[in-house]
């Protein structure tokens, strides 16, 4: 595949996870050149993947910590592209299995809303009666973009790679929560919904922040676990990080800058 050239006034990659262990994998790999802060809790390490520049961003967990690193990372130095990556949650009804993984094509913020009005904590919630984001013609609610062409470049490239692998690769759609699902009931009805992949708790902050600066969103994520009935001894976060890691650290080699 002949890599995507991004526009010549887009200078680097920033891949933006929670946890440090989420992007250690790429950091391995990485010729490291120069760290520093972004707001108050992200951290940033700088330096290159072959011959593109990248920067790792870690956030801290959750919508909050990821919105204002970000925010603070693109206002410091504006990146060509955002790629938010680490572990998730996949849906059984998916297919997806501990150590696939997930290209996202849509982010929800399945708690930004109004409820139904019926008294029922599963249905569906309803958008809110103004927008949380306006730019040009556009409005923007729960949901918020990915880029297409990038999203479509990702999931079949790592289509390839990992094709003589057990790692199946697969994309869908999103969602971001704050209360992390512990009940099989919640589950099947967060993936009746919205049809959602994977749950996590900060690709739709990323991809606010992201469309609010007019930059390309991707998101990458490997499952850890099952999304539901909460067993930790079937969880397996070394097997997420590192996943994700090598599936961001082979999409990045599909771009020239």
């Amino acid at each position: 595949m002949e890599p995507r050239i991004l526009k010549k006034h887009t200078p680097y990659i920033l891949v933006s996870a929670a946890v440090p262990g989420e992007v250690d994998g790429l950091r391995s790999r990485m010729e490291a050149s120069s760290q520093g802060s972004a707001g108050f809790a992200g951290q940033l390490l700088s330096g290159r993947i072959r011959e593109t520049e990248v920067m790792l961003l870690v956030t801290g967990p959750g919508l909050v910590n990821t919105a204002c690193a970000l925010a603070a990372a693109i206002e410091s130095r504006r990146p060509g592209l955002i790629i938010q990556t680490g572990c998730a949650g996949a849906f059984k009804a998916s297919g997806l299995r501990i150590g696939d993984i997930g290209v996202a094509t849509q982010e929800i913020d399945v708690q930004l809303g109004l409820e139904s009005g019926t008294g029922d904590h599963f249905s569906m919630i309803r958008d809110l009666p103004f927008p949380v984001l306006k730019i040009d013609n556009a409005e923007y609610f729960n949901r918020y973009p990915v880029d297409a062409q990038w999203t479509d470049v990702a999931y079949h490239h790592l289509g390839r790679v990992f094709a003589a692998t057990d790692i199946r690769v697969q994309k869908g759609p999103f969602v971001t929560v704050s209360t992390i699902t512990a009940t099989n009931h919640r589950a099947e009805h967060l993936y009746g919904a919205y049809g959602a992949i994977m749950e996590q708790m900060e690709g739709s902050a990323a991809a606010h922040v992201a469309a609010g600066y007019g930059i390309s969103f991707v998101e990458i994520r490997c499952a850890a676990n099952h999304v539901g009935y909460r067993d930790r001894k079937n969880w397996d976060l070394p097997l997420a990080f590192k996943n994700s890691s090598m599936a961001v650290y082979e999409f990045i080699q599909t771009i020239k800058l």
